[in-house]
């Protein structure tokens, strides 16, 4: 482990222009899409949805700006004026912000944007657009996230106009749709930062016979901590994909909704980084998915020498399942006071998928689980492990906002290397060398500076090996996104982007 990035000795060997995508009056690039399947990249900003070319983000191949319900970029002026009536901003709160971006299938894009706190959603090309709530917040400045799972959209959001209903949603498929319990208080005033589906059925056939899930990560108030006010904890939590809900208890409701505390935290005196800020899910690939580690970007709600300071840290797949698979908390409902639940657990395992051993028993459907085992989960939602990491890299009087990771072959093993953004407009690029966390280089992304909101990271192999990275800011006021340049070469070779010239191909 290191405590601060180390620069190693590197000299350019080649230079290449940077491609830049930006447009007069259009503020707030808040979502990408990467789609291999024609060439695009995605981008959905304030009223404004851009198809750009995947090579040459210059080249715009497609841009919507329809005003009414032909399309959802575009606010009406009534949405705006009810906007403004309600007590928001008719200059920033009372516009469109795209904020879900996903691909349905091969012709269909499904958009959502909170269309002046009124939030709605559209499949693009057929544009067909419907309620967006549950699905989109309504403030654009709430953190939301979601995922596409064969063709069923997972949320993490807020369903009501207040911001303080918070929900984690299932719907789009041919089942029920599903949702957290808010009476229960499964969620405590969340910032969702990320999600992931991981399919954990695969290999097909094998013996276990698991369910595929979707993890969301989050921060939210640590309602456990009784001697400490307001303290914010990151979690992670995590939903069964084959959940129908139950069939007296927990109707339309998640029978397998889980959380456990995610713990970055300093390994001498144990300082917390207590909040998470993005998470990176890198998987070798679908069928190796136990070998999955999650990047997180955290910083602290508390002060430790210089203010401001960041960390990443690295979490197993094996240590997530340990923690899922361990006890339960319970709370006193009464003097609100957590306490771990050491009595035996029921059979089926509360809050655990079917599997091939449910399924033995003659359960096939959570519509089939007993009530008993229902009942317990509405109570039992929180593990009682913390799933904890120290800090890969640290760095004071910095604040990380977003990470990309890319996993590179070298000749003798795989290196992992990590793109991460702060709030000022920076870049870092870091990597593991000989058990020591470094970082090889820091590139200033915008003129002005402002936040990196989004990393997009292109995997796929393009010309010689090379790998691009997008990148967007979260200045309100301008907007602009950058296309890294591609790499040249294997290891370290992970492209140099500036405002008018980048530099690619390090040497070690």
């Amino acid at each position: 482990m290191s405590s601060g990035g180390q620069a190693l000795s590197i000299s350019p060997i080649v230079s290449l222009l940077a491609k830049r995508f930006s447009v007069d009056g259009v503020f707030n690039y808040t979502s990408l899409l990467l789609s291999r399947e024609d060439n695009m990249l995605y981008v959905g900003a304030r009223e404004e949805l851009f198809a750009l070319n995947l090579s040459d983000i210059s080249r715009v191949k497609l841009q919507r700006n329809v005003s009414g319900h032909e399309c959802v970029s575009v606010t009406h002026e009534r949405k705006r004026d009810e906007c403004s009536f309600k007590g928001k901003d008719l200059q920033t709160d009372c516009f469109n912000y795209i904020k879900i971006l996903l691909r349905v299938n091969s012709t269909h894009l499904y958009v959502c944007g909170t269309y002046a706190f009124s939030p709605i959603c559209a499949y693009i090309v057929s544009v067909l657009t419907e309620d967006g709530r549950g699905r989109c917040p309504f403030n654009p400045e709430y953190k939301s996230t979601a995922i596409m799972a064969d063709g069923e959209l997972y949320a993490g959001t807020v369903s009501n106009f207040q911001g303080n209903e918070p929900i984690i949603y299932k719907s789009l498929g041919q089942g029920a749709a599903l949702k957290t319990e808010n009476s229960l208080n499964w969620l405590q005033d969340p910032a969702f930062v990320g999600s992931a589906y991981i399919q954990e059925s695969l290999p097909k056939g094998n013996p276990v016979g698991d369910d595929d899930k979707i993890y969301f990560f989050f921060s939210e108030a640590g309602k456990e901590f009784e001697f400490f006010d307001n303290t914010i904890v990151s979690r992670i939590a995590r939903v069964c994909k084959g959940d129908k809900g139950g069939e007296r208890v927990l109707q339309k409701k998640w029978t397998t909704f889980l959380k456990a505390q995610l713990l970055c935290s300093l390994p001498d005196d144990g300082f917390p980084f207590n909040i998470i800020q993005d998470m990176f899910v890198l998987t070798p690939s679908p069928e190796d998915w136990k070998n999955t580690v999650f990047y997180g970007v955290f910083t602290s709600q508390w002060y430790k020498g210089a203010s401001g300071s960041s960390a990443v840290c690295a979490f197993t797949m094996d240590q997530v399942e340990r923690a899922f698979s361990g006890r339960y908390r319970e709370v006193n409902r009464e003097t609100q006071q957590w306490y771990t639940y050491n009595h035996p657990i029921l059979e089926p395992r509360p809050g655990a998928c079917i599997t091939n051993a449910t399924r033995e028993q003659g359960i096939s459907s959570s519509l089939h689980m007993p009530d008993k085992v229902l009942n317990f989960v509405k109570d039992h939602f929180l593990m009682d492990s913390v799933i904890r990491s120290q800090p890969l890299l640290l760095k004071r009087s910095v604040r990380y906002t977003q990470i990309a990771v890319h996993r590179v072959q070298a000749i003798h093993k795989h290196y992992n290397v990590l793109f991460i953004g702060t709030d000022d407009g920076r870049l870092h690029k870091a990597i593991n060398v000989n058990n020591k966390m470094h970082i090889i280089e820091e590139i200033m992304l915008f003129t002005d500076p402002q936040p990196v909101q989004h990393i997009e990271l292109d995997s796929e192999k393009v010309q010689y090996r090379a790998r691009n990275l997008f990148i967007s800011g979260a200045c309100p006021h301008s907007g602009k996104l950058w296309r890294v340049c591609p790499v040249q070469r294997p290891l370290l070779c992970l492209g140099r982007e500036a405002v008018f010239e980048c530099q690619v191909g390090w040497t070690r």
